[in-house]
């Protein structure tokens, strides 16, 4: 294996680790949104608790997957950053508004609580981030950018698509795992069985919108179809054993084991893409090794992502077991008016 295809899978793990927890919080976003009814407030109060205060810390594994792209792949981080520039934009805005908007609406004396318009952005924000990193991928897949044409990744069914099923599955992730957090303590257990239906529902439109995309697959990125055909099936059976096991776990309060088949699932459809989309960075505009930088410098970044590890991922360990208990957020009044 070349330094090159190493930098690679290095990526694409930090892009799995970037989904599964990142993407969780997003999808708590999401639920955030669509709470409602008399435990509404209760919902939202044990999102802010199951997402503070690790949740910043997870934006570390896509800044890492950046600068690895730029350090190691400059020609294709060249056509990414040209030629993407709306999605990725509408990414980045997500992540800086729903920053801002949950510290606006959590802490401080003066709070604005869950329910305010903070609450609104929050929520907001949390969705635009998956569905455009989606739009993005997507576009990777096709390969018909064009830097004169910004917003012809969000024209077509495919990127579209891709985007509410990446909205999809981190609506799933977040469910799965907000069960067990609601298990853990008598005063939001009753929360269990909606989290319960709302795996549920994300599941079924997850596996609804992966169905619609197959299709669109073959017609808009049939290189990628092809390999996906010949190297990904293995991949797509793990996910759906994965997400089965999710659903059958939950269904028996086994929440620990719940998460990790649910954690498989989406893993597993991020790696089928990635075995697909190899040798390209960008179908038919970067591959690996033409947009590769030199070998030693490729190895020197192997090195120094090496050497972060060794310091980052002792620090991240001990900051999820300090806070694997959240408390739940108290719900506060609104400041002002919502």
């Amino acid at each position: 294996m070349s330094a090159a295809d190493l930098l690679v899978v290095v990526m694409v793990v930090g892009l799995t680790a970037y989904a599964l927890l990142a993407g969780a919080d997003f999808g708590g976003g999401l639920w955030d949104l669509l709470a409602h009814g008399r435990d509404a407030r209760d919902q939202r109060a044990l999102i802010a608790g199951s997402l503070g205060p690790v949740w910043e810390a997870n934006h570390v594994w896509l800044i890492f997957v950046i600068v690895a792209l730029f350090s190691g792949f400059p020609a294709a981080f060249g056509v990414v950053g040209s030629t993407l520039e709306v999605p990725l934009v509408g990414a980045l805005l997500g992540i800086v508004l729903r920053g801002a908007a949950y510290v606006y609406r959590a802490y401080g004396g003066g709070a604005a609580g869950p329910d305010h318009w903070w609450g609104r952005v929050f929520a907001a924000a949390s969705v635009l981030t998956p569905f455009s990193l989606g739009v993005a991928g997507a576009a990777l897949a096709t390969g018909d950018l064009d830097g004169g044409a910004p917003f012809a990744p969000l024209t077509g069914a495919f990127g579209v698509v891709c985007g509410l099923f990446t909205v999809a599955v981190t609506a799933f992730l977040a469910a799965v795992y907000l069960c067990r957090d609601a298990a853990a303590r008598p005063e939001t257990t009753h929360l269990v069985a909606g989290l319960r239906r709302r795996a549920l529902a994300s599941a079924v439109v997850a596996g609804a919108l992966a169905a619609a995309l197959l299709p669109l697959l073959w017609s808009d990125a049939p290189i990628v179809a092809d390999r996906f055909a010949a190297r990904s099936v293995p991949l797509v059976a793990a996910s759906a054993v994965g997400g089965l096991g999710a659903l059958a776990l939950v269904w028996r309060r086994r929440f620990t084991a719940a998460r990790l088949a649910a954690g498989l699932a989406a893993a597993a459809v991020l790696w089928g893409w990635a075995v697909a989309q190899y040798p390209d960075i960008v179908v038919g505009q970067a591959t690996v090794d033409g947009a590769a930088a030199p070998e030693a410098n490729l190895r020197a970044l192997l090195v120094a992502i090496a050497a972060g590890m060794l310091v980052i991922l002792p620090a991240l360990v001990a900051l999820f077991r300090l806070f694997a208990h959240p408390e739940p957020a108290e719900p506060v009044e609104p400041a002002g008016p919502a």
